[in-house]
C-alpha cells in the first residue's frame, strides 16, 4: 500500500505528494471531486483526504484513479508534473509536440468520453478533448460554465447544443461553435446516436482562481434561467 501518515498537512508538506499531483491532474481535466467521485467510486472525502495526503492509496485505487484521469498508473505515482518535465520550465524553443493516439486514454464520465489533447501545462494556453457525447435527454446530461473562450467542431454526426440565453441548436458534421464559456452550456448527440467532436478550450488570462461549475436543469429550472 501507499500511504501517507493521517493528520492534517500544511500546504508546505503537501506540495510534491501524490495526494497534490491527483488535484493538479483532477484539475486539469476540470473534474470536480464529485465527478472524479462518481467516476471512480471512491468517496468525495476520501479523494479529499487523499488529496491533502490524510488518506493512503492502495494500488487499486492507483489503478482507478488513473483510469479515470486518463494517465498510467506508473505517471500517476511518479509525481511528473502534468505535460512532463519539460512542462515545468519554459521551453527554449518554438514548440513542437506530437501527441499520439495509440498513447491516450480515454475518460468516461456520465454521457461523455473524453480524451485530453497533449496534457495540460503552464507554458500552454490552449486546451483541446477529442469528445463522443452520447444521445441522451438533455436533461440528463451535465451543463457546464467555466472562463475563457470554446471552439466545438463536430467530426461525425450531429450534436444539439443548450446555451444560456440561446435557443437550441443543432450542429451538423463539419459545423463548428465560437462561444464565451462562462455561460451555462451543454453539447448530446441526437437521432439515437452519438456525435464526435473535438473541443478547443482558451481559458484566459481571469481563469485563475475561478471555478469549472457543473448543473443539470430541468426544463423549468432552464426557462427560468432564460427568462431571467
Amino acid at each position: 500500500m501507499i500511504r501517507r501518515k493521517a493528520g492534517s498537512a500544511s500546504e508546505g508538506s503537501v506540495q510534491g505528494t501524490i495526494g497534490a499531483h491527483l488535484r493538479a491532474l483532477r484539475k486539469q481535466r476540470r473534474m470536480t471531486l464529485e465527478q472524479l467521485s462518481e467516476a471512480t467510486g471512491i468517496s468525495v472525502s476520501s479523494l479529499s483526504r487523499i488529496e491533502n495526503t490524510q488518506l493512503g492509496l492502495t494500488i487499486e485505487k492507483v489503478e482507478t484513479l488513473a483510469r479515470a484521469l486518463g494517465v498510467t498508473a506508473e505517471a500517476f505515482v511518479s509525481r511528473a508534473p502534468p505535460g512532463g518535465a519539460a512542462a515545468a520550465s519554459a521551453p527554449a524553443a518554438l514548440r513542437f509536440t506530437v501527441d499520439r493516439a495509440s498513447e491516450r486514454q480515454a475518460a468516461r464520465y456520465r454521457e461523455l468520453s473524453i480524451e485530453y489533447l497533449f496534457e495540460r501545462c503552464a507554458a500552454r494556453s490552449l486546451d483541446c478533448m477529442h469528445l463522443i457525447v452520447q444521445a441522451v435527454s438533455i436533461w440528463e446530461s451535465e451543463f457546464v460554465r467555466h472562463p475563457g473562450e470554446k471552439i466545438i467542431y463536430v467530426i461525425a454526426g450531429a450534436a444539439l447544443v443548450y446555451c444560456e440565453k440561446r435557443p437550441p441548436l443543432v450542429l451538423e458534421t463539419g459545423d463548428s461553435l465560437y462561444m464565451d464559456a462562462p455561460a451555462w452550456h451543454t453539447v448530446v448527440g441526437v437521432n439515437g446516436q452519438p456525435a464526435e467532436i473535438l473541443v478547443t478550450v482558451l481559458p484566459g488570462p481571469d481563469s485563475r482562481g475561478r471555478p469549472f461549475e457543473t448543473q443539470t436543469f430541468t426544463p423549468e429550472s432552464w426557462a427560468a434561467l432564460q427568462a431571467t
